[in-house]
């Protein structure tokens, strides 16, 4: 299933929820597009992701936040996404802000992944978190959400979502990540949920499904690519659905663009064995040229290392 419009390179692109979005929004920006990834960290859970989003459509509001020693935190923020003093988390919170709804409203397309269907809500207030942020299990409510409910929130956000930008076409994806902590049964029944929940919401004519789960544990279904934990994929396995979003995803001349980019970027890496010889001078100096002309046929190209 593909979205109605190609990904290119004039269009940003918005990325959020678990890992598996920065394995694929770290291989989008490595080659060029303007996109926003997790720009509040990993977002495990449908309803804390659901969270983020109405927060991002409505008008800036005080994020939950959580005060460990000196480090400012929010529950419903990964911990990556800190500060050293609330003034600091305050300006912090509203770029955030910023970004996300800018993304909303100019993205041509938003890649949304699911990771777990299991919520730990807080019982001091009653509400999911984003992150326990290594408190004890004890202050936390461990349940697993039902397809009801989670559906009854994304429904109506997609609705607000299409009013801000008719244009914004959704890709949904599920984690291909195991949640082995969990237990494999307990794993197995969250990732059948969130499948029920993505087809569901795909039945709407601006989202689309994306088989990154499929591929890993249909297509690969080998250990030899997942890493030493046995939970994530490996960068072979990343390759390999990467190869396919971009079949799936991106038009010919999308594509082109990204082999001629590849094919710059091996000849760059090519070692040389005597740099100040003319030989080697030469060699960097057609480098050079290759590099101009590539720029000046895609300018709509973004390189992140150049200023």
């Amino acid at each position: 299933m593909s979205p109605s419009k190609a990904l290119t390179h004039e269009q940003p692109l918005l990325l959020l929820g678990s890992c598996f979005s920065e394995e694929i929004g770290s291989l989008l920006a490595q080659n060029g597009f303007t996109c926003l990834v997790n720009p509040g960290g990993t977002i495990f859970h449908p309803l804390a992701l659901a969270k983020l989003l109405n927060w991002a459509l409505a008008e800036p509001s005080t994020l939950r936040t959580h005060v460990r020693e000196d480090i400012h935190l929010s529950w419903d923020l990964s911990g990556t996404f800190y500060a050293l003093s609330a003034l600091e988390f305050e300006k912090k919170s509203i770029r955030l802000h910023q970004d996300i709804r800018h993304y909303l409203q100019h993205a041509s397309h938003m890649l949304l992944t699911f990771g777990t269907a299991w919520a730990y809500e807080l019982k001091s207030d009653g509400q999911i978190v984003a992150n326990c942020h290594k408190h004890p299990a004890s202050e936390f409510e461990k349940q697993l959400t039902g397809l009801n409910e989670l559906q009854r929130v994304w429904e109506p956000l997609l609705d607000q979502l299409q009013v801000l930008n008719p244009r914004l076409e959704l890709i949904f994806t599920v984690s291909p990540v195991r949640h082995l902590k969990d237990g494999l049964v307990e794993n197995t029944r969250s990732k059948a949920r969130l499948h029920l929940l993505v087809e569901r919401l795909c039945a709407r004519e601006n989202c689309c499904y994306f088989e990154a789960y499929e591929i890993v544990l249909d297509q690969l279904r080998d250990y030899s690519f997942y890493k030493e934990d046995g939970a994530h994929p490996n960068s072979k396995a990343i390759e390999a659905v990467w190869h396919k979003f971009q079949e799936q995803f991106m038009d010919q001349y999308t594509n082109q663009i990204i082999t001629d980019w590849t094919a710059l970027q091996q000849l760059k890496a090519h070692r040389v064995l005597y740099p100040e010889s003319r030989e080697a001078k030469k060699f960097k100096s057609q480098i050079l040229q290759k590099e101009k002309e590539f720029f000046s046929k895609y300018p709509q190209f973004k390189d992140s290392t150049r200023s």
